[in-house]
């Protein structure tokens, strides 16, 4: 429809995985790279993960495109099936002209097809894409289908293609034998945000304009929108080439953009204008750095964290641990648990709810649809004394509200920082804590399932102190509040959407008595 009106000869953003599309920036062509290696080096078992929408199919069908006749492919992309089937479909997609009815039978003539491939030089490869819908029985099956090879090499490749929940399928100690023959692997993300621009013009060459149609603003906002996936770019820019014709505009804005994602139903989570350079956050970035990047040796990256920690203690808790304090004698034994620094509040940049597990919670609160701006860092208001002085008791019927329940504090990915609501529902905890000396305070902190696990554990077990520190400068004695890191663990939603994992990001606070 709007082919003319932009001088294109095809459409350039449906979202099929046509190779021709293929935009090659520097995720998916080191992931390219990895997987055409692994196949010409017959390196056995190959792994793709990634969430919807990052373009593994196209990268797949662009691997396709590059190899040589020398290459035997079966592509399954439906691996929801029965044994038999799959091995009856197996040898259809390798022209063996003949019907099994037992897996021996089937062994018998895959091996010979197997050797004989190896004799023509040739290798075999099998293509197992949405492999997180393979059962633990199916896994094992294709486990040892990888044993048939030769004392000198592989006869077989297969490569799994999945979203991420493969990797916790994978991790499960029952596959682990599958696990440790994977040999060449890539988790493949949303392309750079720098890359967008090239992306959109890339595609529109190939459908035949050189012209870019999108402002600096509106690319600015497909991104915003986009959290630079590619299937949901395609979908933006589609539909915004539509709404350009419509309106008779050879020039695509930024309110274009935003009015396509008005109607798309596609929110935007505004980034913060400039990096959070606050205490908490460098102690963040410090206590995680050597997971990702191991450039700091532990014994400085060790001092480093219990500098901080004590002049985040100095700072803000001065009557907790004063100057002369701060450095304690040798042999004076420091009380395990007790967090000695507290968090400037930020601004609003993550949902919070209070949530009852066993029955509604005794308040609702509205979670942050679009998180404002960050701003300078203030701090935290009157000390607790006099906070508790001002605040008038609870009533009994108030606390019962409060009691037995679990309450949730929510964290956007790879952030430490608390929203108002948060600020909000943890001053009402505390008032409750403080006015029931018999109530046990448990507080949980928990991640999703992406990255690192062990990574994972140490974020969670942080968020967690993070709160209890919280409770700490509101009054709360410190040996009133258990903690503990559980990362992944006891998802409360599914990690295979970005709503789910957001959820499961959170740290609860269970009040019993």
């Amino acid at each position: 429809m709007y082919l003319s009106h932009f001088g294109l000869k095809e459409k350039p953003f449906q979202i099929s995985p046509d190779p021709r599309f293929l935009w090659l920036g520097e995720t998916h062509k080191e992931a390219l790279a990895r997987l055409k290696f692994g196949i010409h080096d017959n390196r056995g078992f190959l792994l793709l993960v990634g969430d919807v929408g990052t373009g593994k199919t196209t990268l797949i069908n662009g691997l396709l495109e590059s190899l040589d006749e020398n290459v035997l492919v079966a592509t399954i992309s439906d691996p929801g099936l029965e044994k038999l089937d799959f091995y009856n479909f197996l040898v259809r997609a390798f022209k063996i002209d003949k019907q099994f009815d037992s897996k021996g039978d089937f062994l018998v003539h895959f091996i010979h097809f197997l050797h004989k491939a190896k004799a023509d030089n040739k290798r075999v490869l099998i293509i197992i894409d949405e492999a997180q819908r393979l059962d633990h029985e199916m896994l094992e099956e294709i486990r040892q289908l990888s044993n048939i090879e030769t004392q000198t090499s592989k006869l077989l490749n297969i490569f799994l293609i999945g979203q991420i929940e493969l990797n916790e399928a994978l991790l499960e100690t029952r596959n682990r034998a599958l696990l440790q023959r994977i040999t060449t692997r890539y988790n493949i993300s949303p392309i750079p945000g720098k890359e967008v621009e090239e992306y959109i013009k890339f595609r529109l060459k190939v459908a035949g304009s050189e012209k870019n149609p999108f402002s600096a603003g509106a690319i600015r906002q497909v991104i915003a929108f986009s959290k630079c996936y590619p299937r949901l770019i395609n979908v933006i820019c589609d539909h915004a080439l539509l709404t350009g014709f419509v309106k008779g505009k050879k020039k695509i804005d930024a309110r274009i953009v935003k009015e396509c994602a008005e109607d798309l139903s596609i929110s935007v989570e505004k980034m913060d204008p400039a990096p959070k350079t606050g205490l908490l956050q460098t102690i963040s970035n410090l206590l995680f750095y050597p997971l990702h990047r191991p450039l700091i040796s532990f014994p400085i990256y060790g001092l480093l964290i219990v500098l901080l920690a004590g002049m985040a203690a100095y700072v803000y808790f001065p009557e907790i641990l004063p100057a002369d304090k701060l450095f304690k004698p040798a042999g004076m034994e420091e009380k395990t648990g007790t967090s000695t620094f507290s968090i400037p509040k930020p601004a609003p940049v993550s949902s919070t709810t209070g949530s009852g597990q066993n029955g509604p919670a005794p308040e609702t609160l509205p979670e942050a649809a679009t998180p404002a701006p960050a701003v300078a860092e203030k701090p935290v208001p009157s000390p607790p004394e006099a906070t508790a002085a001002k605040e008038p008791a609870m009533s009994s019927a108030e606390l019962e509200a409060y009691l037995n329940r679990t309450f949730t504090i929510r964290f956007q990915m790879d952030s430490n920082e608390f929203s108002d609501d948060a600020y909000g529902l943890m001053n009402r905890i505390a008032r409750v804590i403080k006015q029931k000396s018999d109530l046990k305070v448990a507080v949980s902190g928990y991640t999703d399932s992406l990255g690192n696990y062990e990574y994972n554990r140490r974020l969670s077990e942080f968020r967690a102190t993070v709160v209890k520190s919280y409770l700490v400068g509101q009054g709360v004695a410190p040996a009133r509040i258990a903690t503990d890191g559980q990362g992944p663990e006891n998802p409360i939603e599914s990690n295979a959407t970005r709503e789910g994992r957001a959820a499961n990001r959170r740290v609860e606070i269970l009040l019993s008595e």
